[in-house]
């Protein structure tokens, strides 16, 4: 058997988050003697899954933000990025409408297949300038990727347009999970994180998953963090990630005075236990594609209230996904997580898993269908 051949992926960057979880979730599954990722991570400040890729055998070229640089000077360092460490099998963009010009470079260098994954739903995000940047960032994609792609069918309505969607052009790739870690829970595990929020044995956890950026909106946890206390409720807010608003999050905590009823753990990799030891879990994000976070807690058997903006497909069938609108507030918000915790009945690992596995987001069940992306349709499943 000859070398591997390598897959270029273009992504936010390698801080741990729902869409490069989704990627290295697959890089842990592919037939690594046969395709290898590499990764293309804009210049964020951390790379919390750099090491693991490394140790895969993928490579990460870390490169500035498209912001910073202009278009000509960004498809320039791409074009750079890809005749230097080639040759590649594709190139796969993960950055919504900014993929185009990723597409561009790759098609100057001659990379046959050039995709464009669109990874969310942004049809209400209607300022002037987004909508400017989404309808020419749409022309660089029309121009130069070969495949469209898409975690859900408005995700790609989203990027792509509904002409594109409604032409069969666009092909929805299921996010897949890690099952690995929930089907059993340690049962010391919500003691210990219980204690750790000095909460006690009627506490009730309430449990976000997401990187620290302003559409996943954990202010208005803070927000429901304080309807909470006003009303005299023992709850905990835990809140599991990293990023550029964990200063201006703290420092809304102590003005809003939930300091002891609001808890930041950083990025951690022990989230299915997390998951498990959650009452709820809460994600009143103003978009989504198809969030990661809203299946594993799906896979915990832990309930989910999420805003609107989430997807029917990211149910599970479990009874456990519940949508509310961000607007009604965090009163509502609050009070809805009451009564789907009373109410809630966690069902059994192997119905969880099963449920996960039957509608595709078990991130082995996507290899075949990533895998003949890059030419490779007769790798395992």
């Amino acid at each position: 058997m000859g070398a591997p051949v390598r897959v270029l992926h273009v992504l936010s960057s390698t801080m741990r988050a729902g869409v490069e979880m989704m990627v290295l979730n697959l890089f842990r599954e592919m037939d690594r003697e046969r395709v290898l990722f590499d990764f293309v991570a804009h210049d964020l400040g951390e790379d919390d899954l750099g090491g693991e890729i490394r140790r895969l055998g993928g490579r990460v070229f870390c490169v500035p933000l498209l912001s910073r640089v202009g278009i000509r000077k960004f498809v320039r360092i791409i074009l750079g990025v890809i005749e230097e460490n080639g040759p590649y099998a594709a190139v796969h963009t993960h950055t919504d409408y900014q993929g185009g010009f990723s597409a561009l470079a790759a098609k100057k260098a001659g990379v046959a297949r050039r995709i464009c994954h669109a990874h969310l739903d942004t049809r209400k995000m209607r300022s002037p300038v987004f909508l400017a940047k989404k309808l020419l960032g749409r022309a660089f994609i029309r121009n130069n990727a070969t495949q469209l792609c898409a975690c859900s069918r408005y995700a790609g309505i989203a990027l792509f347009g509904r002409r594109a969607a409604n032409r069969g052009l666009v092909k929805v790739v299921n996010n897949g999970i890690d099952l690995t870690g929930y089907a059993e829970c340690d049962p010391q595990a919500r003691e210990r994180l219980v204690l750790s929020c000095n909460g006690g044995d009627n506490t009730r956890l309430i449990g976000n998953v997401a990187r620290l950026n302003p559409v996943k909106n954990h202010a208005f946890i803070l927000d429901m963090a304080a309807e909470a206390k006003a009303a005299g409720l023992d709850c905990r807010f835990v809140i599991v990630g990293s990023g550029d608003l964990y200063g201006e999050l703290l420092e809304k905590r102590r003005r809003m005075g939930v300091a002891d009823t609001v808890f930041f753990l950083g990025t951690r990799e022990d989230v299915p236990q997390l998951m498990q030891c959650f009452d709820a879990f809460v994600l009143p994000s103003h978009a989504e594609g198809l969030p990661l976070t809203v299946v594993e807690a799906q896979a915990a058997g832990t309930p989910v209230i999420a805003a609107t903006c989430v997807p029917k497909e990211a149910d599970m069938g479990l009874g456990l996904l519940n949508t509310i609108p961000v607007d009604a507030g965090a009163r509502a918000w609050l009070e809805r997580v009451g009564r789907v915790t009373e109410r809630a009945r966690r069902p059994d690992a192997a119905s969880r898993l099963e449920a996960v596995r039957r509608l595709g987001f078990d991130a082995k069940s996507n290899v075949r269908t990533v895998a003949a992306l890059y030419g490779l349709d007769d790798e395992p499943a």
